[in-house]
């Protein structure tokens, strides 16, 4: 009895697991006998409204699928999606604990080329011959005249610089000495008109006609719009973007004075915000071919103490170019247009060209040098003062004797 009541228990159990529910009505597949289709019952209605939130279709794939466009399957992939969500948050939660890489720079690179020449003397000597001035009469007075044939290199370049060894204007009172140099303040126009950008008036005439004659001259050169520097003006021009420094001495002998007078002026243009300094200086000895011993010793002190080229004038000659520690000290540019001699023995000469790079605002490389070979005249056997590009064998000549005074150099240093 006991068995088949279990048995009984039995096959109720499995004749209700065979059970599908649609809506209210419950279709049960026989036992043993044929299938019995499903039909679908509509569930009750309300006003007859169906009774679901949303409509329910099906997806190409016989899946359930809703007005949102969501598969049966949504919930999961929602689940898996919140999962994702998590690991990625914890990914980037890692990656934001990690350093960010330092952007780089960009880098800025500036380059500044300058040309520097000699002695030039805008005028003459009082109670002399005034062949400059004849000069400027008979070429219609045009103040282009005397330097248009290196007016193209001066223009082309981003600063020229010379020496003006003389003064600029109409005083009458002057210094008694044996050669005292002058030119009318007008005479500024010829710089101006070619190129020239800044000149030294540190040198052993910018005083020949007393305080009057200095600040005279001082005057004609700003009025067209030249710079100078020299003795107590020390100068910072703004070239392409770069803060370029200079200051000019007369030097004539060795000594602790010219050293602090060169440290205070590298301090004061450094001061006044000086990226690069250029130094000139009016020393040596007249018509010597060699630089003397002072000329060393101050040259390399000034590159060893922040003055990054050094040039020079005054011995009316040339004298070679020194590299040093890779700065450069071109100890004599000689004459250029030097209205004081009308006929020197001499006529070679030469423009220093150099261009220095800047990279973000710093120096980075001085070492590229140009010597441009010069003859002081256009013409032969006089001086017409028109300084004029030297060509052929001509211009390999001067060339070889810049290379001569500078291998001399080499060897005594």
């Amino acid at each position: 009895m006991k068995r088949l009541v279990l048995f009984v228990f039995a096959l109720l159990i499995i004749a209700l697991s065979g059970i599908y529910v649609t809506g209210e009505i419950a279709v049960a597949p026989t036992i043993g006998g044929p299938a019995l289709e499903a039909r679908e019952i509509d569930p009750p209605h309300e006003d007859g409204v169906p009774l679901l939130e949303a409509p329910v279709d099906e997806t190409p794939d016989g899946s359930a699928e809703d007005d949102n466009g969501g598969s049966d399957n949504d919930a999961d992939f929602d689940n898996n999606a919140d999962i994702d969500g998590d690991i990625d948050d914890e990914i980037n939660d890692d990656f934001d604990d990690e350093p960010d890489e330092p952007e780089e720079e960009p880098v800025d690179i500036v380059t500044i080329t300058i040309s520097a020449a000699g002695d030039t003397t805008l005028g003459g000597i009082v109670n002399g011959t005034q062949m400059f001035m004849r000069e400027f009469e008979q070429h219609d007075r045009d103040h282009s005249h005397f330097l248009r044939n290196v007016s193209h290199i001066f223009e082309q370049d981003d600063l020229t610089i010379l020496n003006l060894e003389g003064t600029l204007t109409d005083a009458s009172a002057y210094v008694e000495k044996t050669y005292v140099l002058r030119g009318p303040p007008h005479f500024a126009k010829i710089l101006s008109s070619s190129g020239v950008d800044v000149v030294n008036v540190a040198n052993n005439h910018s005083k020949d006609f007393y305080e009057r004659g200095y600040k005279d001259t001082i005057a004609s050169l700003e009025a067209e719009g030249i710079a100078y520097f020299g003795n107590e003006f020390k100068t910072v021009l703004e070239i392409n973007g770069i803060n370029v420094g200079l200051f000019g001495l007369s030097i004539w002998t060795g000594g602790r004075d010219y050293e602090r007078q060169i440290t205070n002026a590298v301090k004061d243009l450094h001061e006044k915000g000086a990226q690069m300094i250029i130094a000139y200086y009016h020393w040596g000895t007249e018509r010597s071919y060699t630089p003397a011993k002072h000329q060393r010793t101050l040259g390399r002190f000034s590159l060893d103490n922040g003055v990054d080229l050094v040039l020079g004038a005054h011995p009316h000659v040339l004298q070679g170019v020194e590299e040093y520690k890779g700065k450069f000290i071109v100890y004599s540019l000689g004459n250029f247009s030097f209205g004081a001699n009308n006929n020197p023995s001499d006529h070679d000469t030469f423009i220093f060209q150099q261009t220095f790079t800047f990279e973000n605002g710093d120096l980075m490389d001085t070492g590229d040098i140009n010597i441009i070979p010069v003859r002081i005249s256009s013409e032969k056997g006089r001086n017409n003062f028109q300084p004029t590009v030297a060509e052929g064998e001509e211009a390999e000549r001067i060339l070889q004797k810049i290379q001569t005074l500078s291998d001399e150099l080499t060897i005594d240093s």
